[in-house]
């Protein structure tokens, strides 16, 4: 090799090394700056528990004066999931929630059913009756235990996202959630779910806006369907909602505490032909009869309120309101039902057990 290579190559290595000192200045620079953030962060994190914990130690007489200081309080036990960063995962642990939308294409793309759970399944679980439409049931209790700790690949089990960031609610809902998501009730939470599961969206049956009612009717669209609820939920009637489904028969079930008659409307719902795509709006009755159905080959969704909000988007712009002839559990004194008169509602109903 001639001289004049050699230092050649000598001057590219003595570049390469300067070049490689360099690097090594600036990953130990970001190294130093990471650090700098996680002290910070983890200051703020202390900063926020020491205040959560003065919170919590004040006198209840105190917190419960105003709406305003019981909001307050319930932002700052809360706030420590709602600055959730990923380097305090193993601090703050929230559920894996899908989207609405990826949730419905599971649905309709890959026939997945789905039994839903919100503050009424959980309450029934741990002893506690939050709606009017369901009593306390130890029976019930069990059987929503079994279908949320589930691992069917077929089942969708569907929460509500109000763990962590409540950023994308309103003022008023994220307040509402906050006083409902105590520390205490999360811990019952994640007694029964877990972290290394996705777990759907159950607000697919919230009709919030207009292109959430599009994503909806993707799930009936074209298909032969059987509603299986309330017997005075009355889904579809009087609006345009199921307007694209081929076609509509009907399960009618008690309109409250419908669990009493677990084992008749199962039975009766195994008559139908498989091909039926089956929609329950059943209270939390139907988080596990959707469950024991898709267990059985039924395409089988636990669709709740859909109907109820759908009439809020039409008729209220999404705003809670009375729905007349329909059952309402979130409308004061919305259990008190008028009777109707309705030919093609009539001749769709093949069963009632009500």
């Amino acid at each position: 090799m001639s001289d004049e290579i050699l230092e050649q190559l000598k001057a590219e290595n003595q570049e390469y090394r300067q070049c490689l000192n360099e690097l090594i200045e600036m990953n130990n620079a970001l190294v130093d700056e990471v650090n700098r953030l996680n002290d910070v962060q983890n200051n703020l994190c202390q900063t926020v528990n020491e205040v959560v914990k003065l919170v919590s130690q004040m006198d209840t007489r105190i917190l419960g004066n105003t709406r305003n200081n019981n909001a307050l309080y319930n932002r700052l036990r809360n706030l420590p999931y709602e600055i959730l960063d990923e380097r305090f995962a193993d601090k703050y642990k929230l559920p894996q929630i899908m989207t609405e939308e990826e949730t419905i294409d599971e649905i309709v793309n890959n026939r997945k059913s789905i039994a839903r759970f919100g503050d009424g399944e959980f309450g029934i679980m741990f002893g506690v009756s939050r709606w009017r439409f369901q009593k306390k049931d130890e029976r019930l209790a069990e059987r929503l235990r079994e279908v949320v700790t589930s691992d069917n690949e077929n089942i969708l089990i569907g929460l509500n996202n109000f763990y962590g960031d409540l950023s994308h609610r309103t003022e008023n809902d994220a307040d509402g959630i906050r006083a409902y998501i105590t520390p205490e009730v999360r811990a019952q939470h994640m007694e029964l779910l877990r972290l290394d599961k996705k777990y759907a969206h159950a607000c697919i049956s919230r009709a919030v806006n207009w292109d959430m009612v599009r994503m909806q009717k993707r799930i009936w669209d074209g298909r032969d369907c059987v509603f299986i609820e309330g017997d005075k939920t009355r889904m579809g009637v009087g609006n345009d909602l199921f307007d694209n489904a081929k076609s509509i028969q009907r399960i009618l079930c008690p309109a409250e505490s419908a669990f009493d008659k677990y084992e008749d409307i199962l039975s009766e719902a195994r008559k139908l032909p498989l091909n039926k795509t089956i929609l329950i709006a059943l209270g939390p009755t139907a988080s596990v009869l959707a469950y024991d159905l898709a267990k059985l080959g039924y395409h089988a969704i636990d669709i709740g309120h859909v109907d109820i909000s759908y009439e809020w988007l039409l008729k209220n712009n999404g705003i809670k309101a009375a729905v007349k002839n329909k059952y309402n559990n979130e409308w004061p004194e919305g259990y008190i039902v008028e009777d109707i008169v309705d030919e093609v509602y009539e001749s769709q109903i093949i069963a009632n057990l009500a």
